[in-house]
């Protein structure tokens, strides 16, 4: 199919005027369907008929996977296949592939993702658009790498939320010169709750309850 026609085909997809028919003759092109990206817009175009537009999901890129994944128009079921196929293939991913998929996947695949080992991983995760804060708190306090830890207070937008901050000072593989200098950021409560862990080591206890003294204090000269 010439390049002229694979253009005209996809501004024809993009738009919602394209009508039920004409999304059947192209289901039936098999010139069409031979091009990857028409594939891709067909599986996860609105006027697509269901069971045509999951039939057309095993067939496609993983990275016209991620694209449907975190395509809001496309029907559920339809980003719900997309993830599972995703997921199914991630194992055999390389590196920088696996990374891609957690940066432009969307909300199915990065439930999952997200308890990934994979420093590389987690931080391609952390810039993927649809990233909440939920996410971030759940690898601040799940992950055991202590440079990811520490990395996560400079990455902008995340690093200064008190719910991140709270969980990077309450996980016992952060660094501790990073945690001591959470102690005087994160929630009293939080904080307290850190000084009554006997089993950190004690240099951590005696920052956090030196800290949580000298908040009290504060708090009492304020009133």
């Amino acid at each position: 199919m010439p390049e002229s026609s694979e253009r005209e085909l996809l501004r024809l997809l993009a738009g919602m005027e394209v009508s039920p028919e004409r999304i059947r003759q192209l289901l039936g092109d098999r010139d069409a369907r031979r091009l990857h990206v028409v594939r891709r817009v067909l599986a996860a175009h609105p006027k697509t008929p269901r069971a045509d537009a999951l039939a057309l999901v095993p067939t496609l890129y993983w990275r016209d996977l991620a694209w449907i994944s975190s395509e809001a128009r496309t029907h559920p079921a339809v980003r719900r296949a997309a993830d599972q196929e995703i997921l199914r293939r991630f194992p055999g991913l390389a590196l920088s592939e696996r990374c891609a998929v957690a940066e432009l996947s969307g909300r199915g695949v990065i439930a999952f993702v997200r308890r990934n080992v994979d420093a590389s991983v987690l931080r391609a995760l952390l810039r993927n658009r649809l990233t909440v804060e939920a996410d971030v708190v759940f690898i601040a306090s799940k992950s055991r790498n202590p440079e990811l830890l520490a990395a996560l207070l400079s990455i902008p937008g995340w690093g200064v939320r008190v719910a991140v901050r709270s969980a990077i000072a309450r996980n016992l593989f952060t660094p501790e010169p990073e945690a001591v200098e959470l102690f005087a950021m994160i929630p009293l409560e939080d904080l307290r709750e850190i000084c009554r862990e006997a089993s950190r080591p004690a240099s951590i206890l005696f920052g956090a309850r030196q800290a949580l003294s000298e908040r009290v204090e504060a708090n009492a000269r304020l009133v």
